[in-house]
């Protein structure tokens, strides 16, 4: 798709249409990873809503301008890791604790683009957004990223690329990794 012409907002809710709209994005960006990828990737209806209510979560929306402000990505962005399931508070309180204590440790929820909008440069636009509000504190981006989306969508490098474009240092770097295994008895 060429270049669409979108604006970003942020939100701290998400209700009504908004909420429609936002929900369906994310169901056909996040769909195809639920064989593609071990842990849970595209959360149930009642964990989008809970995200989308949650304040102390940002939202991120991107409109398509010329579709009538219809959603076409959509992303959540937080400095409060306990609003993240399973990850660990005390791995970034000891590997950042200056960034710790002054809240400057965001984590990237997720960043959907409806499949018709790739390419379009609103993924782009999406992370741009949220780093910039981390490199303005000085502070650090967290995501996940499964390993078809590392392997075949590159995303780690093509978000660097985001990072290094608007004159941002930061490197990425890989900080863990947990590996799912399988023993399949059926063929014994």
């Amino acid at each position: 798709m060429p270049r669409a012409t979108t604006t970003l907002s942020t939100s701290t809710r998400l209700t009504g249409d908004d909420l429609e709209q936002a929900w369906k994005v994310y169901e056909v960006a996040f769909s195809s990873l639920t064989t593609r990828a071990v842990q849970q990737h595209l959360m149930t209806r009642a964990e989008f809503e809970e995200v989308c209510s949650d304040e102390r979560v940002l939202k991120y929306v991107a409109r398509d301008v010329d579709r009538d402000d219809a959603v076409c990505a959509f992303a959540t962005f937080s400095n409060d890791l306990s609003t993240v399931y399973q990850l660990s508070e005390d791995y970034y309180r000891a590997r950042w604790p200056r960034q710790f204590a002054e809240g400057s440790i965001w984590y990237i929820g997720c960043v959907g683009v409806h499949p018709s909008y790739r390419s379009s440069g609103v993924f782009v636009k999406l992370v741009e957004a949220m780093c910039r509000v981390v490199h303005e504190q000085g502070g650090v981006a967290s995501l996940d990223i499964c390993r078809y989306n590392d392997e075949r969508l590159a995303l780690p490098r093509l978000i660097e690329r985001v990072v290094h474009s608007f004159g941002h240092a930061a490197e990425g770097e890989r900080l863990d990794e947990q590996t799912y295994w399988a023993y399949d008895f059926s063929r014994v």
